[in-house]
């Protein structure tokens, strides 16, 4: 509709985007710092946080960034007493996989191999 001073007026009303759940559950989880999702349910539960909702069970709780962020290398303490007398005697074996989430080397697959003797 033209108004008196030349100008055009429209009637236009805010249109939000919709978000689906998982991606909303997703896009807090990373604003707060990738907080555990249990926890990120309950803030949302209580009124915790300014604008969270009450997020429900997310179909996949699994953050690709928290998997590699936990991965670590680290040692275990030697014991104090050897079980075998020679090296290949007792083996110890894990094998799993497919992982969801890749290693920070792509791979999918672990295997664990340690001799009881070393």
């Amino acid at each position: 509709m033209r108004s008196s001073d030349n100008c055009y007026c429209l009637e236009a009303s805010i249109v939000s985007n919709h978000v689906s759940m998982d991606e909303q559950i997703e896009l807090w989880h990373e604003r707060l710092g990738h907080m555990n999702f249990r926890d990120l349910r309950t803030l949302g539960k209580f009124n915790c946080v300014c604008g969270l909702p009450k997020l429900g069970k997310k179909a996949n709780d699994v953050c690709g960034p928290c998997q590699q962020r936990k991965q670590t290398k680290s040692m275990h303490k030697k014991g104090k007493y050897l079980t075998t007398k020679e090296p290949l005697e007792l083996l110890h074996m894990d094998l799993m996989g497919p992982m969801q989430t890749e290693s920070l080397g792509g791979k999918r697959y672990i295997f664990v191999c340690v001799d009881d003797f070393s």
